[in-house]
C-alpha cells in the first residue's frame, strides 16, 4: 500500500526562512509542495521520509531567495493491483460504493464489482447483498474489505477542455464534481470481501 521513493528537485527558500538551518528550511518547503499531493504516475505523498542530500544555496540576481538542489525520500500511497485493503464505506449510489481510508477518499467500487447478487434499495439508499435468503445491507461508515482492481491517474483539465466540455463534464473541478488526480477502483465480489461484519465469527 505504501512505498518509499526518492525525488530530486530544486527547492526555493524564501529570504525570511534563511535564518533556519538548510535542512529545516528545505524540509518546510518540501512539506508544503509535496505532502498530501498526488504525483502523476506515482501516488499520494503521505509524509517526508528523510532528506538525503542538500547542495547549493545559490542566490540569483533580482531574487533574494536561495535555491538548493535537494535529494529526499517520501512515503507514497500507491496500492498494487490485487492488494486487499480495509476502509470505511463512505457513500452509496446507483453507480456503486465510495470508500474512504481517512487520508484518501477516491476509492470507487462500481455496481458490477459488488457481491453477486446485489441490488440498490432506493428507500434506504443502500446496496444490499442477497445471501441465502437474507438481506445483507451495506451500511455507511462500516469497515469494508475490498480488492484493488486498478489505479488510474488523470491530468487536470485545461481551460480549453473545460470550455469544450459537454454535460456533467462542464462541472469538472467544481464542488458538484471535484477533480480527482488519482482514483482507485476496487471490487468486493469474492469470499471474505465486503463488510467485515459479514464474515466475523
Amino acid at each position: 500500500m505504501f512505498i518509499i521513493t526518492k525525488i530530486e528537485d530544486q527547492i526555493r527558500v524564501l529570504p525570511q526562512d534563511l535564518t533556519k538551518t538548510p535542512a529545516e528550511a528545505v524540509t518546510a518547503v518540501i512539506e508544503q509542495r509535496f505532502v498530501d499531493k498526488v504525483i502523476p504516475n506515482l501516488g499520494l505523498v503521505v509524509t517526508i521520509y528523510d532528506v538525503l542530500n542538500i547542495e547549493g544555496g545559490f542566490v540569483y540576481p533580482n531574487d533574494g531567495a536561495a535555491f538548493f538542489k535537494v535529494q529526499f525520500r517520501v512515503v507514497v500511497f500507491r496500492p498494487f493491483v490485487g492488494e486487499i485493503i480495509v476502509g470505511k464505506l463512505k457513500s452509496c449510489s446507483r453507480e456503486g460504493l465510495r470508500v474512504s481510508l481517512d487520508f484518501f477518499d477516491d476509492i470507487l467500487i462500481p455496481e458490477h464489482a459488488l457481491q453477486d447478487p446485489s441490488f440498490y434499495d432506493e428507500a434506504e439508499r443502500l446496496w444490499v447483498w442477497k445471501f441465502d435468503g437474507n438481506d445483507m445491507y451495506m451500511d455507511l461508515h462500516e469497515p469494508i474489505r475490498f480488492r484493488v482492481h486498478s489505479v488510474k491517474f488523470a491530468s487536470p483539465p485545461t481551460p480549453l477542455q473545460l470550455q469544450n466540455a459537454t454535460g456533467d463534464d462542464k462541472l469538472l473541478g467544481t464542488a458538484a464534481k471535484p477533480f480527482s488526480p488519482m482514483v482507485v477502483t476496487g471490487d468486493i465480489n469474492g469470499d471474505g470481501l465486503g463488510l467485515t461484519s459479514w464474515w466475523s465469527g
